[in-house]
């Protein structure tokens, strides 16, 4: 009896699996809220979509030898860093991001400065480090900012208006809307974390929502696949044979999930400061893609194909 309620948690106990992500789903929505109210934006949004500065600052040759010693490999890039930040906020300036590219430069972006405050802030760094140099300065405008923020949005519905084609074509419409389904499910989730946690949203978490997507629907597919493979060959009631194709697939699964989870949770902790928010990101959306494939996907197909028939 235990052995039988036990291979069948899946389907039997979906209320269960709703009932957790739909706590998450409205805890998500309450921080984002919350955090529009209190900070006058829904997330923490970066220069990509709130428009500033961006800069490209270099540093000399002795520099660039004490940034790759051995002994001291990242104490002129901390030291730099601080500069920067410190400089910043002195004029006010809070929204700041700084990347180390192509191991020699600094990219700096902040919040929209005037002409004469990034006068002021090149002046104040090449005090404090004469050989810092600024290699070219950009503005990211209103207009770029609206457009980029127009085509995140069009991106993410174009890629799940495809995929719900794809899967009504390649298995029927209501695994498609049950494959969509979760999809949402996973964007909702990821979303609120983001919001909760105050990762940053710049055109990088566009890339990782999307990225999250491409996950989640491989995982739901398979699954649909050995439901679609089990019924041609069976003769049990769907939600059997449904829960049936879960366990079977389940293991593949947890591998997949489990040696991708392995790689971003690396890049979190050792991948430097520029990729700890896009890895975080990842991580949180993909396990809940693994999540949502087994609770939640297959759970409505059964749900779907009762109401059709």
């Amino acid at each position: 009896m235990g052995e039988a309620m036990m291979k069948n948690i899946f389907i039997r106990f979906k209320a269960v699996w709703f009932a957790f992500s739909l706590i998450l789903i409205v805890s998500g929505i309450i921080s984002m809220t919350v955090n529009y109210r209190t900070k006058g934006a829904t997330f923490n949004y970066g220069i990509d979509f709130t428009g500033g500065t961006s800069m490209m600052l270099s540093v000399d040759e002795a520099e660039r030898a004490f940034i790759h010693s051995e002994k001291v490999p990242d104490a002129l890039r901390e030291k730099i860093n601080v500069l920067i930040e410190g400089s910043a906020k002195t004029m006010g300036i809070n929204h700041i991001q700084i990347t180390m590219a192509d191991r020699h430069y600094f990219l700096v972006r902040t919040s929209e400065m005037t002409a004469r405050q990034l006068d002021q802030f090149t002046e104040t760094l090449k005090e404090k480090l004469s050989g810092l140099k600024i290699v070219e300065t950009d503005f990211i405008g209103a207009s770029i900012v609206n457009e980029l923020q127009k085509q995140a949005v069009t991106i993410i519905f174009v890629a799940i208006f495809l995929l719900l084609i794809y899967i009504t074509l390649r298995f029927e419409f209501w695994a498609a809307l049950a494959a969509i389904f979760a999809l949402v499910h996973d964007t909702l989730i990821t979303l609120g974390l983001t919001a909760m946690l105050g990762i940053q949203v710049d055109a990088a978490f566009v890339a990782a929502i999307l990225t999250i997507l491409g996950y989640s629907i491989n995982d739901t597919i398979v699954i649909f696949d050995r439901i679609r493979e089990n019924t041609q060959n069976m003769t049990d009631a769907f939600d059997a044979i449904a829960e049936l194709s879960i366990w079977q697939t389940l293991t593949r699964s947890i591998y997949t999930v489990s040696t991708v989870l392995i790689v971003l949770v690396s890049i979190y902790f050792f991948g430097g400061t520029s990729l700890k928010d896009f890895s975080l990101v990842l991580i949180i959306g993909i396990f809940f893609g693994c999540y949502s494939s087994i609770f939640i996907a297959s759970p409505l197909l059964v749900m779907f194909k009762k109401w059709s028939e």
